[in-house]
């Protein structure tokens, strides 16, 4: 799933090589997927991520190993380009033989992962009454057991969900509209996190009964980063002037922690460890240069150190790893830790600018993308 197998962005994953002094990490192949900000994610051996050109999504299925196309699957959807550069949004998600994947639009398709034949589809407007957001349809659905989970914005049930195998839907609650970050699930109870134009609510994932909430709006309505679970709390944080907070949700009626307008990650989902939080504070825009890689303490909101340098990229934890994708494709190993910033390798693996798109890191290999459709696979193990 987007963010990994928890929507962290944390990977327990062991071997990460950390020193490089002598040599580059070895490009084991690239490939070209087309305009857009779908990442990547790895099952079975095999690797997708979505992309636009001419007038149409595509779908690929590369090998792992080798990154020989294994199938693809194209359908016809619009640019999208609203104040940016357009292209899919999306990140596919994969279980059990199946593949899920939306468009910008709201197409909605489940495929077989092995061949990339269609086995259902839908519209998340013309068949759920689904209201496309501004920027369209970004976030990644959320399968769980044999359902999945959609945030269609329509006006008489918002979320749905949907039968896994079949595209039967289940049930339809809520109002909220659609959002661009994922629905997020809790760790250890049944419940889901939705983090949407006018806030957060957390609802009940057999049912989607909204069980609590706690407003936090931006002028564009535009809440894109994840969520972090801590424990019983939720830290929030959008662009555009609101910040960040830090929510007690072990309440009916969430609050506030502490808040702070000294960070704010409008894109980059930040990551939680040992009690401190890593992300990227800043803004698209022409002032987008002047983000910063932050180490904040999550008791309460203080930051601890703020390194400029990766304009508005993305990062993921990978053991006691940050590994640091700028906006403009240079990777970087950084210590995870709340000392002093400490850079262990940097290396321009992508071309191009907004670049968003988070790397992702399997089995040894780390897959950078850039908004542009660049597809480089590195292997950056000890072994």
């Amino acid at each position: 799933m987007f963010g990994g197998e928890n929507g962290d962005f944390i990977s327990d994953e062991k071997g990460l090589l950390k020193d490089w002094k002598d040599k580059d990490p070895e490009i084991l192949w690239k490939y070209k997927v087309g305009l857009g900000f779908s990442s990547v994610v790895e099952s079975q051996g095999y690797v997708y991520s979505q992309g636009y050109s001419a007038g149409k999504n595509t779908i690929f299925c590369l090998d792992s190993r080798s990154g020989s196309l294994e199938w693809k699957k194209t359908y016809p959807c619009p640019i999208g380009d609203n104040y940016f550069k357009g292209g899919s949004r999306s990140t596919p998600i994969v279980d059990d033989g199946s593949l899920y994947i939306l468009s910008h639009q709201g197409d909605f398709y489940c495929l077989d992962a092995i061949t990339g034949k269609v086995r259902w589809s839908l519209s998340l407007v013309d068949d759920l009454g689904g209201i496309r957001p501004t920027w369209g349809y970004a976030s990644s659905p959320l399968l769980y057991n044999d359902t999945i989970i959609l945030n269609t914005g329509a006006e008489d049930g918002s979320i749905v969900a949907l039968d896994s195998s079949t595209g039967k839907v289940l049930w339809k609650t809520g109002h909220y509209p659609a959002s661009y970050a994922s629905i997020l699930k809790r760790r250890n109870l049944e419940q889901f996190l939705l983090f949407h134009a006018e806030g957060v609510s957390l609802h009940d994932i057999s049912n989607g009964m909204e069980i609590a909430s706690y407003q936090h709006k931006t002028r564009y309505g535009i809440n894109a980063a994840q969520p972090v679970e801590i424990n019983q709390n939720f830290l929030v944080s959008s662009a555009y002037g609101k910040g960040t907070a830090f929510v007690d949700f072990s309440t009916a009626k969430p609050k506030a922690i502490w808040k702070s307008s000294k960070v704010a990650s409008q894109i980059s989902t930040p990551v939680s460890k040992d009690g401190f939080i890593y992300g990227i504070h800043g803004q698209a825009g022409a002032r987008s240069r002047f983000s910063t890689l932050f180490c904040m303490n999550s008791s309460n909101g203080k930051v601890i150190w703020q390194q400029k340098g990766f304009g508005l990229g993305t990062i993921i934890l990978v053991d006691d790893t940050l590994v640091v994708l700028s906006d403009q494709g240079e990777l970087a190993l950084v210590e995870a830790t709340s000392k002093k910033y400490t850079e262990l390798f940097r290396m321009q693996v992508l071309g191009g600018k907004e670049n968003w798109i988070p790397p992702t890191y399997a089995n040894g290999r780390m897959h950078c993308r850039s908004s542009d459709g660049d597809w480089v696979c590195l292997a950056m193990s000890e072994k």
